[in-house]
């Protein structure tokens, strides 16, 4: 699998992750000093400490994202290792972070972080987690519905190569749904989701079990190619 990434966009997510936490803590921590020290300004407190919030939230958004062993930019390669060169990997390159360029189409996959038990059933989706309320309150997305997300993301890449590409109609594109965490527990029908939906360990075999096909005509992989820029010139996994 050949893999194209945007790097700048990734180290510039992953310094902000790294760094906005230490930033909120030390906002929050400069509040509290001046609520006392100055406790007339108690505005101005207000102001800190509401700053110091956001910042933090913006930084544990990013941060489980970007940073770390679990980030989606190491998850998802991981996940697709042993692919063919036939395979490409555009990592922030287009309007969904992860699009897989396949022999037959593109897939469209939709990350989502959480952890725990997630289930699907009647409709409708539920995530039970340890801590869950807290580790929203500290940033973490709910569940909400995750295949309405995935279709929308697959849309807007098919709009988006429609624009590049006139003959984009008559190229598939699809969305998965992949959960990262390793803890993971997937209650999931394959045959009632209304989007597929895997794990890590999961993801290629579902791939390889389920390809886009007919593969496409050489001249449509020749446009696409074009359309996406593969140079040829991308890191190899």
């Amino acid at each position: 699998m050949q893999v194209m990434t945007n790097e700048s966009y990734i180290n510039r997510r992953k310094k902000i992750g790294e760094l906005a936490p230490f930033a909120g803590l030390i906002l929050l921590a400069a509040s509290a000093v001046l609520i006392v020290v100055k406790p007339e300004w108690l505005w101005v407190t207000m102001a800190v400490v509401w700053v110091g919030f956001i910042v933090s939230l913006t930084g544990s958004y990013l941060g489980e994202r970007f940073v770390g062993a679990n980030a989606h930019w190491k998850r998802v390669p991981d996940a697709l290792k042993g692919l063919s060169r036939d395979y490409w990997l555009l990592m922030y390159q287009l309007a969904s972070p992860f699009v897989l360029v396949e022999p037959g189409g593109l897939t469209v996959i939709s990350v989502k972080p959480q952890g725990g038990q997630v289930s699907y059933e009647d409709g409708r989706w539920r995530h039970r987690q340890k801590l869950g309320f807290l580790r929203r309150f500290a940033g973490q997305e709910s569940i909400g519905r995750p295949d309405r997300f995935a279709s929308a993301e697959a849309e807007v890449v098919r709009d988006q190569l429609a624009k590049r590409l006139p003959e984009a109609t008559e190229i598939p594109v699809r969305a998965v749904i992949l959960f990262t965490q390793p803890d993971i527990e997937l209650d999931v029908d394959a045959d009632a989701v209304p989007v597929p939906t895997v794990r890590v360990a999961t993801l290629k075999r579902w791939l390889r079990k389920n390809p886009l096909s007919p593969r496409l005509s050489v001249e449509a992989q020749v446009l696409l190619s074009e359309a996406l820029l593969l140079d040829g010139e991308a890191g190899v996994e």
